[in-house]
């Protein structure tokens, strides 16, 4: 163990969404439903229990939680339906940065996969017809260390389907709560941060967004069952999507903070496709809900 944490951040808030869905179709527009954060202080060497962000999200397009969802996040209607909206439920969070001094480029976001950011977020904000904010375009993927801790350890991936069962199992960390609950979440995943850290990992920014990568401008045939398949309806939206995200190999903050790290220009904000997938659109079966509902596909 390391004096100093291996860490160019003051604080990691690590962050969790949790969104509308619906049991086998991933062609359903995703509405952030819950909004979560707890904070790893990395000087002190500290999860802060005493500060942390959680809101519930009323949902504009589908405000009624399916069956599947409520029974999947455990969150009950009655809480949604009080909840506001997703605008202002930024909002809240923005002026509670402001409240407790987190300076940008001096926090990082870290999430369990590239979900929240790419997917979740992007598509939030493609619904509201806003550019991605900067702090949202660069994240820590906790992801990628447990792969590799896993590859260290030369042991096999027994624990279960999801990253939150793999690294509870593979680091002996103990989830408390309700799976797919955002809070309960994240404060699994500070605990999983810290044990990193403490292991004298070096972590930072290792995924970002940016608006043109080499692989999506090579066509591929989609699969005709897309909208029941994770797999297969991640790499239909790694298409349909303006921003892909991108292994960050070198990350310098005061270089790179909140900038496209393809054209590096002020006007890319991910509302624009750069990359417009005509070939995807030509092979669906049937339009997708979930380029339609995000304006997507060109008129």
């Amino acid at each position: 163990m390391t004096s100093e944490y291996r860490c160019p951040f003051d604080d990691l808030l690590i962050l969790d969404f949790e969104a509308t869905c619906e049991k086998d179709n991933y062609d359903f527009p995703p509405e952030i439903v819950q909004f979560s954060v707890c904070v790893l202080n990395t000087r002190e060497k500290i999860i802060r229990e005493d500060l942390s962000f959680n809101k519930f999200v009323r949902p504009i397009i589908n405000p009624k939680l399916t069956d599947f969802c409520a029974e999947l996040t455990g969150i009950d209607q009655d809480s949604i339906d009080k909840a506001d909206t997703f605008p202002e439920v930024f909002n809240q969070f923005s002026a509670w940065l402001e409240e407790h001094n987190f300076q940008a480029k001096r926090y990082a976001f870290v999430c369990d996969s590239r979900q929240d950011m790419w997917r979740f977020a992007q598509y939030q904000f493609l619904l509201n017809k806003q550019p991605l904010p900067t702090i949202f375009r660069q994240w820590v993927n906790l992801g990628r260390y447990y792969e590799e801790d896993l590859r260290k350890a030369q042991v096999q991936d027994t624990w279960g389907p999801s990253f939150i069962e793999k690294m509870s199992g593979f680091y002996n960390i103990q989830f408390e709560g309700h799976a797919h609950n955002a809070m309960d979440e994240c404060a699994f995943l500070a605990k999983v941060t810290k044990r990193v850290l403490d292991n004298g990992n070096l972590v930072t920014i290792n995924e970002s967004l940016k608006c043109i990568a080499g692989p999506r401008n090579v066509p591929f045939n989609i699969d005709p069952e897309w909208k029941t398949s994770f797999v297969s309806s991640c790499k239909v939206f790694e298409a349909m999507l303006p921003l892909v995200s991108t292994r960050t190999k070198r990350y310098f903050p005061d270089d790179f903070y909140g900038k496209c790290l393809y054209c590096f220009l002020p006007e890319c904000t991910g509302v624009e496709h750069k990359q417009y997938p005509e070939y995807v659109y030509e092979q669906l079966k049937e339009p997708s809900v979930f380029a339609i509902t995000a304006g997507l596909m060109r008129e």
